[in-house]
């Protein structure tokens, strides 16, 4: 069912001396949070990540298609599993950019659902197909190849991300991503012939910061948030999760 959800990554800059700094200082900060909020860092902190308070999960920003196995170099699902991994990114943007497919993406999210991890999955166009009005074209094929053969409808988040809006300094309005998750969830409907898939979280992710978070909040359709530049240090992360959603503000 439809829930506020705030997603923080690390992506990968953070040292291990600094991950203890955040670590230490989340408790005293997160006291008040009332949201689903999530921070993902990188797979190396994941043991420290264990001293995270218990209002923020444990997310991952990545996870292998396959199971565990000879798979040098992969970090499997029941790994993350077995370090308290709640919700796992799948699909960000800056991987479909590297070259993963949505035929990879299934396989991962299906990986995620067997091991009762929440995975969290990235849609989101180029600028040139953004510019040729093509970003639900493009959203509803990559919406049916990932989720091929996927059920488990209410175990899942997705996320609007156009890739355009990744490390560009560019990012959508809060109108036009309202549109697009409109859109989203009238074609998990339909994929799934259950009018009530529609109600799972939807997010933004893209160039998110405190000052254009609150337009995404306010959008009928925007469950969530997911960011980055805000989750490098304790107190923005703080600020970005209790300062920006005021409750009924939603059209």
């Amino acid at each position: 069912m439809r829930r506020t959800i705030f997603i923080g990554s690390w992506k990968s800059t953070k040292s291990r001396d600094d991950a203890a700094q955040f670590f230490a200082q989340m408790p005293g900060l997160a006291s008040n949070f009332t949201h689903e909020v999530v921070l993902c860092p990188s797979f190396l902190h994941m043991e420290a990540a264990q001293a995270l308070p218990h209002t923020v999960k444990l997310g991952a920003q990545n996870v292998s298609q396959n199971g565990s196995g000879a798979f040098t170099g992969e970090v499997s699902a029941a790994m993350l599993k077995s370090y308290g991994v709640k919700y796992c990114l799948v699909g960000h943007v800056e991987r479909r950019v590297a070259g993963e497919t949505d035929q990879q993406i299934n396989l991962k999210i299906k990986q995620l659902i067997a091991n009762g991890i929440t995975p969290v999955i990235c849609f989101g166009e180029t600028l040139a197909d953004y510019d040729n009005n093509m970003t639900r074209q493009v959203i509803e094929k990559q919406m049916t190849d990932a989720l091929a053969g996927v059920r488990e409808y209410n175990q899942l988040v997705l996320c609007y991300m156009p890739i355009w809006s990744i490390g560009t300094g560019y990012y959508t309005s809060g109108e036009y991503t309202n549109i697009i998750l409109d859109f989203m969830r009238k074609h998990i409907q339909k994929l799934s012939g259950n009018p009530m898939a529609g109600n799972i979280p939807m997010l933004y992710g893209g160039q998110v910061t405190h000052s254009n978070a609150r337009e995404y909040l306010e959008c009928a359709q925007v469950d969530g948030l997911v960011f980055a530049a805000a989750a490098s240090s304790p107190s923005e992360f703080a600020k970005m999760v209790t300062t920006q959603f005021v409750p009924g503000a939603r059209k």
